[in-house]
């Protein structure tokens, strides 16, 4: 099905999706963990604070890729001109509801529009992709989450150095390290293990549901990535490989092979084991304590309370919410969150009904259009795997919020967007 979008590797230069790999995957995290040396939950100055919880420099890389896009030839006229007439009408209301929530209702209006802008960058970004993608005959996807992977593997060697060479804690703001909050270029280790996870995901399905070369190749990469996954106890993460392999299961209407069952029990058991192995041993790094049992809004890690207090300050600003990151400073549960852990809640407060109408049609009509060839097309299917790990984590983390996960989310459906317009193309 899709693969006329994906030929043989090139050799002699990288396509579309190695330097997409190399920037999202490797170049940017990297100097995220450079640029924000944190030991605590936050930074000094106040500004760099902003444009790390705002992960400014990822939507400058975004940014990049666009004028990089315009430069070949892309235009958003063109985009434009080919969308079904309800997706322009859902942009529209999305428009409408993130702008005026920004600059007639927020309470912080340089914040909220800076994010609204943000909002727009990320969706300028998907259609230079996509552009990108179909401009590349070359390009071959299957060369992008082996990139994901190597990045892996230099945040495993920054963590290791974090963690193994700290300064001395009397230097560190607040006088204590929070080890939580010390992973490099993540802003905390539920970040890092959403980032593993939803690389992972990707790599289950290429394990269970590869052909025998794919599926072994895969399998060491699957072991590292969910073996991270694991060591974050990130639960929202193991929640999103359960369901992307259910997804998988009931789209494909067959179960894995036995012995592709087999491989990834046995991986996902030595991961589990390498795990605890190397576990810090602090509670943070755990998938469930004692403590968890207690009720659930602990089970939910105090997520209950969280989405109970967005929602009824929304109701307070129904129609136009109270402006994009608007829970920063509307929501306070003792302590601020950037976002309510949860994308529908996220939507609500910052753009009100007709703001989150709009981005709920456009992302619902996307994962609509685009089902089909991502799980039927066994080269496109790790990708789309990651794609719905991020948006299952995202009713429980931050994914459509923060830009890094944004950038992952933009190139998955760009380029099943580009896979299903080649395949129609071809018909």
């Amino acid at each position: 099905m899709g693969h006329a979008v994906i030929a043989k590797p090139s050799i002699a230069r990288l396509d579309v999706f190695g330097w997409l790999g190399i920037a999202t995957g490797i170049l940017m995290p990297v100097l995220a963990a450079l640029v924000y040396p944190v030991y605590m939950h936050q930074m000094q100055p106040a500004w760099a604070e902003w444009t790390r919880l705002m992960e400014l420099p990822f939507v400058a890389c975004e940014l990049v890729v666009v004028q990089f896009a315009v430069r070949t030839g892309y235009r958003d006229r063109l985009i434009w001109m080919g969308l079904p007439r309800d997706v322009k009408v859902a942009f529209g209301l999305l428009f409408v509801g993130l702008t005026v929530s920004s600059v007639l209702f927020s309470k912080n209006t340089a914040a909220s529009v800076t994010l609204s802008l943000t909002t727009l960058v990320h969706l300028r970004f998907c259609g230079a992709t996509f552009f990108l993608i179909r401009s590349d005959r070359n390009a071959d996807v299957r060369t992008f989450l082996p990139l994901l992977v190597l990045g892996l593997a230099a945040l495993t060697i920054l963590t290791i150095w974090k963690f193994k060479m700290p300064p001395p804690e009397l230097t560190v703001p607040g006088g204590k390290i929070e080890w939580a909050s010390a992973l490099p270029g993540f802003i905390s280790i539920r970040h890092f293990g959403s980032w593993t996870g939803a690389i992972a995901a990707g790599l289950l399905l290429a394990v269970l549901y590869g052909d025998k070369e794919q599926s072994q190749r895969m399998a060491p990469l699957y072991l590292f990535a969910v073996g991270l996954t694991f060591w974050s106890g990130t639960r929202a993460a193991v929640l999103g490989l359960a369901v992307v392999a259910l997804t998988a299961v009931v789209s494909l209407k067959r179960l894995p092979s036995a012995a592709a069952l087999l491989r990834t029990g046995g991986l996902s058991a030595l991961a589990m084991l390498g795990a605890v192995i190397f576990s810090p041993g602090l509670p943070e790094f755990m998938l469930f304590v004692q403590d968890d049992i207690q009720s659930a809004d602990a089970m939910a890690a105090g997520r209950l309370e969280l989405w109970h207090d967005t929602f009824f300050r929304w109701l307070a600003s129904p129609i136009f919410g109270w402006g994009s990151g608007s829970t920063f400073w509307e929501v306070n549960i003792g302590w601020a969150h950037t976002q309510p852990h949860n994308t529908i809640f996220l939507f609500l407060i910052s753009w009100g009904v007709v703001g989150t109408v709009g981005g709920l049609w456009l992302l619902g009509r996307s994962i609509v259009a685009t089902h089909r060839i991502g799980m039927d097309d066994a080269i496109l299917r790790p990708l789309t795997g990651t794609l719905y790990s991020l948006l299952v984590m995202s009713l429980l983390e931050g994914m459509l919020y923060y830009p890094r996960f944004i950038m992952l989310v933009m190139i998955a459906f760009a380029a099943l967007f580009a896979a299903r317009q080649r395949q129609a193309e071809e018909k």
